[in-house]
This record gives structure tokens, sequence and C-alpha cells, in this order.
């Protein structure tokens, strides 16, 4: 059985980049996944008979960190973009 994707999703950003605002939600969501990972590790592993090493806590309270610490300055460069166009090409009431 062959998947034939209908032409709305063959259409969808075929060859762009990624805008800066996907970059900057895509860098946030995966923050709080991390978090989420790593509070999961903090509260529930010393409960469990087997809990993971500390060092794997760490790790992944350090990968939520960094990844934190990029979305929060994209976020700051996205804002100071202030002038740019819009990325779906519509016009803006100045032109006219």
């Amino acid at each position: 059985m062959v998947f034939i994707p209908p032409p709305h999703m063959l259409q969808n950003k075929g060859g762009k980049p990624a805008s800066q605002h996907d970059t900057t939600v895509g860098m946030f969501v995966f923050f709080v996944i991390l978090l989420c990972i790593a509070l999961f590790i903090f509260i529930v592993g010393p409960l469990s008979d087997n809990p993971p090493p500390l060092a794997v806590g760490y790790a992944v309270s350090g990968l939520a960190l960094i990844f934190g610490l990029v979305a929060f300055f994209s976020w700051m460069k996205e804002q100071g973009e202030g002038n740019a166009s819009p990325d779906d090409g519509s016009t803006s009431d100045r032109e006219s």
C-alpha cells in the first residue's frame, strides 16, 4: 500500500527554510519537553526501586538550560526584527 499525500500537504512550505519564528517555537517546545523529563527524573526517579544516576538528571537539566537560552535569545532576535516584512507575502497598509 502506498500513501499519496493530498495536494495541500505537498504545497505546504515545500522547499522554504524555517522562519525565525518557527525556530523559536521549536526550541521553546524542546526546552519544555526536556524540563518535564528532568523534573520527572528528579521527582519520580528516587521513588522507584532503581533510580537513574544523578548525572542523568543533571545532563538533561543542562540540555534544557542550553535550549532554553537558545530559545530566549532567538526570541529576543525575533523581537528586534520589528519592521521585517511578513513571510506570507501579504501586503501591508503602508504601501497604499
